[in-house]
């Protein structure tokens, strides 16, 4: 549900990095969906069971376009996603990511922030949006102008997204009005 501002459904930028997928010794990671030989437990064990549940709801109540900005996408295709999505019960997700679904992959020294900003540039029309990460993959985006208007959302290692996010995420996809400007967000 959006606040009437836009004909657009909300977008939201989701990692998967301590997001979804902890990172833990005892965890599996992206490299073991590539991998030939998968372990028989991953598709059980690969994604965080609240987060699933938190973000199942998310999508649900709001109905955003999902926009991937996880370092996943440098070595995973749109299909392999698919099977991880549909695989883990994460269905939904599938069915939820935008047409232009992914951050232009991260370059050298750039920040999670200059590829989001880069794909608003591209494609926002409007619409509000929320940032879903965590503190340590999602650079530069604490204290930018995104998480000053409260369109960030950092989950915390080791814990991933979890319902009490929700508030915040509703706030980003539903109440703000769509303010980003190319020109006042401008990389600098």
């Amino acid at each position: 549900m959006t606040d009437g501002l836009s004909a657009q459904p909300p977008t939201l930028f989701l990692d998967l990095d301590d997001v979804l997928v902890l990172n833990s010794q005892d965890s599996y990671g992206g490299y073991d969906v590539l991998t030939r030989e998968r372990p028989t437990d991953l598709w059980d064990r690969l994604i965080h069971p609240p987060s699933r549940l938190a973000l199942l709801d998310a999508l649900r109540r709001w109905r955003p376009k999902v926009v991937m900005t996880t370092s996943w996408t440098r070595f995973m295709p749109r299909e392999t996603f698919v099977e991880l999505f549909d695989r883990t019960g994460l269905e939904l997700l599938t069915q939820s990511l935008h047409q232009a679904w992914e951050a232009p992959p991260l370059r050298g020294a750039d920040t999670r922030r200059e590829p989001i900003e880069l794909w608003l540039r591209r494609h926002h029309r409007g619409e509000p949006y929320a940032i879903v990460d965590d503190a340590l993959s999602g650079t530069g985006l604490a204290g930018s102008s995104h998480d000053l208007e409260g369109r960030v959302i950092f989950c915390q290692c080791g814990v991933g997204l979890h319902r009490g996010h929700l508030p915040a995420l509703g706030y980003a996809l539903e109440a703000l009005p769509p303010v980003f400007s190319p020109q006042r967000n401008a990389l600098r």
